[in-house]
């Protein structure tokens, strides 16, 4: 048990991984971009990582469809005690903890070319392919942020950090 705890820790202490996830949010959100013309912001990918690296939410995103969209992982199961949205609910404390590595996450990604900045949007040219000899954890990491861009790529940004529950950093 210990070791599994360990290897988690080490695995989301990666900034490697934070930036193939958010390339992999990038790349589902614009793939929306035949539906309507939408702008890829900092405010996006900033919400990324507090998602799917908290095991809840990242489960929560991965057993939805892709086309229930974002509003499905606030919904209360009730065969559960719990309501399925409180890791969401608690996303502001969670951006504010996982900033620095957000940052150097984009850092990285920005640096090999995985996402691009122009005129303040960000965007990437190159298309996502899940790696194949990774853990099982981060692939779901990845395919959550996948399943999460294709989902926000969809929706106002308003509409998507409204639905987060996202206050603006302090």
């Amino acid at each position: 048990m210990m070791g599994t705890l360990l290897r988690e820790y080490e695995i989301m202490q990666n900034p490697a991984l934070g930036a193939n996830a958010l390339w992999a949010f990038s790349q589902g959100f614009l793939s929306r971009q035949s539906e309507n013309k939408r702008l890829l912001t900092l405010w996006h990918l900033v919400s990324i990582l507090p998602l799917v690296y908290q095991e809840t939410s990242r489960k929560m995103i991965l057993k939805r469809r892709e086309a229930s969209g974002l509003r499905s992982i606030l919904d209360r199961d009730i065969k559960n005690s719990i309501a399925q949205n409180e890791a969401v609910f608690d996303i502001n404390s969670r951006l504010q903890a996982m900033e620095e590595r957000t940052f150097r996450s984009l850092n990285i990604a920005i640096t090999s070319k995985l996402i691009s900045l122009e005129d303040g949007y960000f965007s990437s040219s190159l298309p996502f392919k899940l790696p194949k000899n990774v853990s099982v954890e981060t692939k779901e990491v990845l395919k959550a942020a996948y399943k999460l861009g294709i989902w926000a790529g969809g929706m106002s940004d308003f509409e998507y950090l409204s639905v987060l529950g996202v206050e603006p950093l302090k």
